[in-house]
C-alpha cells in the first residue's frame, strides 16, 4: 500500500512538473516572440528615420513587422495548447486558444501604439538635430585670417590687422596710380590686389601676361590686326625705376592680354 501511494505521488509530481514545463515553455516562447516584433518595429522606425523615409512608408513597414510577429505568437499559442492536450490536461485547466488570441490581440494593439509613439519621438529628435546643425551662410566663406608678410614686433597700441575700410571698392577709387601699382605688386593674392587691378583697368591700363606689367595706349594704334596691334604705349616699370615709361613701335599681341577680370 505504501509503495502504491509513493508511486501515485511520484506520478502526480511528474504530471505537475510536466504542466509547469509546458507552461514555462509557452511563456518563454511567447515572451521571446513577443519581444522580437517590438524590437523589429523599433529597428524599422529608427532605420526609416535615419534614411529619411516618409512617415507612411515607415508606418507600413512597422505594421508589417508587427503583423508577422503576431502571426508567430498565434502559432506559439496553438503549440502550447496542443502540448497541454498531449499531456492529457483537462481543457478547463489550460487557457483556451480564443482567450490566448484575445490577450495577444490586445498586446498587439498596445505594441502598435508604442511603436507609433516611438516614431513620433524619434522623428522629433531628428528634426531638432537637423535644425541645430543647419549650415549658416558664413560656413561657405573662407576664414579671413590676416597673416603679416613681414612681421615686426610692435606695441599693442599699434594696429595688428588692416583696417576694414580697405575692403571697400569706393576707397580704391580715391587712390592715385602709384598707390594702385604698389598694392597690386606688394599685396599679391589678396582681395586688395583684385580691387587695385580692377581700378587700373577702369583707367584703361591693360596687363601684359608675358612682361608682367601694365600698358596703356599713348595714342591710337598705327596697325591693328586680329591678333595684335602696334603703336606707342606707356608702361609701368616696376623692376628698375618704379615709374612710367614710353615704348614706341611696340607690338601688343592679344594672346598676352589679361582679359578675365571684369570691371
Amino acid at each position: 500500500m505504501g509503495a502504491t501511494s509513493v508511486a501515485s505521488d511520484t506520478a502526480a509530481a511528474a504530471t505537475v512538473n510536466d504542466h509547469d514545463k509546458v507552461g514555462a515553455a509557452g511563456r518563454l516562447r511567447g515572451s521571446n516572440l513577443g519581444q522580437a516584433p517590438g524590437q523589429q518595429g523599433q529597428h524599422c522606425a529608427a532605420a526609416g528615420i535615419a534614411c529619411g523615409g516618409s512617415r507612411q512608408h515607415i508606418e507600413a513597414v512597422t505594421q508589417s513587422s508587427v503583423q508577422d510577429g503576431f502571426g508567430v505568437l498565434t502559432d506559439g499559442a496553438g503549440d502550447a495548447a496542443d502540448a497541454y492536450e498531449e499531456m492529457g490536461t483537462e481543457a478547463s485547466e489550460a487557457p483556451s486558444q480564443e482567450e490566448s488570441l484575445r490577450a495577444l490581440q490586445a498586446s498587439h494593439h498596445v505594441l502598435v501604439q508604442d511603436l507609433r509613439d516611438l516614431f513620433h519621438f524619434r522623428f522629433a529628435q531628428a528634426l531638432n538635430a537637423s535644425l541645430n546643425s543647419m549650415p549658416l551662410p558664413t560656413d561657405s566663406e573662407r576664414p579671413k585670417t590676416y597673416v603679416p608678410r613681414n612681421p615686426y614686433p610692435t606695441p599693442n597700441s599699434f594696429p595688428q590687422t588692416p583696417a576694414v575700410v580697405f575692403d571697400s571698392p569706393t576707397v580704391f577709387e580715391r587712390f592715385d596710380t602709384d598707390t594702385l601699382f604698389f598694392i597690386f605688386y606688394y599685396q599679391q593674392g589678396t582681395y586688395q590686389q583684385y580691387l587695385a587691378a580692377r581700378e587700373l583697368k577702369k583707367q584703361s591700363w591693360r596687363y601684359h601676361k608675358k612682361y608682367l606689367t601694365w600698358f596703356q595706349r599713348h595714342e591710337e594704334p598705327k596697325v591693328t590686326a586680329d591678333e595684335y596691334e602696334q603703336g606707342t604705349y606707356v608702361y609701368f616699370d616696376y623692376e628698375t625705376g618704379w615709374c612710367q615709361r614710353i615704348k614706341s613701335e611696340f607690338t601688343f599681341e592679344y594672346g598676352f592680354l589679361e582679359d578675365e577680370l571684369q570691371v
